[in-house]
């Protein structure tokens, strides 16, 4: 229950205000005599009672801003910050679940499968930046788009990764395109240099990642 004064339930259309006002009958005694009196009691959050308030801390949600809209329209009335904990929670008993934790698993291999093996390239925009090939093409390019930076830097760093960390690139502007499907690694290391000459002899140099060597230091910042 909410308490509410009187001058904001009044403001309620009378058909919600019978469907969410309780009248409370309270007894006070003060100096001896007995006062009795009514508190008009509103339900949190009732249907027709307005503004909605947050079911963890109580503020006020304004719809877009401090709560997140789609939760809002579904009745869901939680601020960002209590959904944010309690996803903490939840994320955590759920992967105390092995069954979860395979369930997650399998997900993630299927996905990192649905592309098979093949050379492909990726843009920026309409500009080709690198041509590549791998056996899972889809683990691959999630690797090339991802920001993780390594902690040893002595090992080689994708240069795409590199300057998506640093802000070179954009990620929303980047794309990729499967060229070819091969399974056969010679194969597809041989499709590969072909696709890359193929690039130099229509634009007059390689793709801008493929100049890189895959020395096993970092490449300078």
């Amino acid at each position: 229950m909410r308490l509410l004064i009187d001058t904001y339930t009044s403001s309620l259309p009378l058909q919600n205000l019978l469907a969410s006002v309780e009248r409370v009958c309270m007894l006070h005694t003060y100096n001896g005599i007995t006062i009795k009196y009514n508190i008009m009691s509103v339900k949190v959050n009732e249907k027709g009672v307005w503004p909605k308030v947050c079911c963890g801390c109580e503020i006020e949600l304004n719809p877009g801003v401090n709560c997140y809209l789609s939760m809002y329209k579904r009745g869901s009335y939680k601020c960002k910050s209590c959904k944010k904990q309690q996803s903490k929670v939840e994320h955590k008993r759920y992967w105390e679940m092995p069954s979860y934790r395979q369930k997650k698993a399998d997900y993630i291999k299927e996905y990192h499968d649905s592309d098979g093996a093949g050379v492909y390239a990726i843009y920026e925009n309409d500009e080709c930046i690198y041509i590549g090939e791998s056996q899972k093409v889809k683990s691959r390019i999630t690797s090339h788009f991802s920001k993780h930076i390594k902690s040893n830097t002595e090992t080689y760093q994708q240069p795409i990764q590199l300057d998506l960390k640093k802000g070179i690139l954009d990620r929303t502007k980047l794309s990729y395109d499967i060229l070819e499907q091969v399974d056969d690694k010679l194969i597809r290391q041989t499709r590969e240099t072909h696709y890359i000459k193929e690039h130099i002899a229509k634009h007059g140099e390689a793709p801008r990642y493929n100049i890189y060597k895959t020395s096993k230091k970092r490449m300078a910042s």
